[in-house]
């Protein structure tokens, strides 16, 4: 309080000051070649308290000024921020319902492993739910019977064979994928259709096999595609060769493959059922 009350006094006493001066400016403004004694020691006197007043409110004024500049800029840099927290979550958004474009036209590129026919209904299904750890072995999706999946459904993805539907709910189904230790797949070599073998999941989700012929000379770098044999219509891409090994007695050849399809980062498949299958065959 006692602060509020000197900066009220010292407020007075320059208005009053300054009164002074404008009545004292006024008489002395009309030009004259000389002036009087006491308007001489009147204009020394108050000269430096003129001088003093001008430069507090010239500070004052500065002061508010900069106070107001900085609201402003304050105000505008909040509406900035929104606006860009809204852009940015509009890019979420275009980006997602990109990536999710691009998913399906990669689901629908799977059809060429089948033969893609008008007759034919794949179903495009979401993810929702997996077994613990880092890889897609085993997992749930979001169709089921409802929608004609029915067991040993084919699952693909953009890339390739992911695995089949081992077990099926009115709206959900499970999906053994074929690095799980429980799948196995007949294989055939891409560029010579008279090798073969079998593949097979494992506990460490590291997809190994055999060739029927252990003299066919296949290589790292050699594709994989089904063979027809089982379960798995012909031609669908299973992945490349990245080991080799033969016995000592060379009797048996072994391989080890890294699958076309990324099991750490699925998120749409499609299915296809063996009717729909068979019937692609048949054309």
């Amino acid at each position: 309080m006692a602060k509020t009350a000197g900066k009220d006094r010292t407020i007075v006493i320059i208005s009053i000051v300054s009164i002074i001066l404008v009545v004292v400016m006024g008489i002395t403004s009309v030009q004259r070649e000389r002036i009087t004694t006491i308007e001489r020691w009147t204009g020394n006197v108050f000269a430096p308290v003129q001088n003093f007043v001008m430069t507090v409110t010239n500070t004052i004024v500065g002061e508010v000024a900069s106070i107001i500049d900085i609201k402003n800029i304050k105000t505008e840099n909040e509406m900035l921020s929104q606006r860009a927290n809204q852009l940015e979550k509009e890019m979420v958004v275009l980006r997602l319902k990109r990536d999710e474009l691009e998913e399906l036209r990669g689901l629908k590129h799977a059809l060429n492993y089948l033969y893609e026919s008008a007759d034919s209904n794949p179903i495009v299904a979401n993810i929702t739910a997996k077994d613990p750890g880092n890889w897609f072995d085993t997992f749930t999706v979001n169709a089921g019977t409802k929608h004609g999946v029915v067991k040993n459904s084919i699952v693909l993805d953009a890339k390739g064979l992911v695995g089949r539907v081992y077990e099926t709910g009115d709206t959900w189904a499970k999906v053994v994928s074929i690095i799980d230790n429980n799948s196995s797949v007949s294989f055939q070599v891409l560029r010579d259709a008279r090798s073969q073998g079998i593949l097979t999941g494992s506990i460490t989700n590291e997809i190994s096999g055999y060739l029927f012929d252990p003299l066919f000379e296949i290589v790292v770098g050699d594709k994989l595609i089904t063979s027809g044999l089982g379960l798995y219509p012909e031609g669908i891409i299973i992945g490349e060769v990245t080991e080799v090994h033969t016995s000592k007695s060379k009797l048996l050849k072994t391989i080890t493959i890294e699958p076309a399809v990324n099991f750490n980062r699925l998120t749409k498949v499609l299915i296809v059922t063996p009717n729909n299958i068979h019937q692609l065959q048949e054309e």
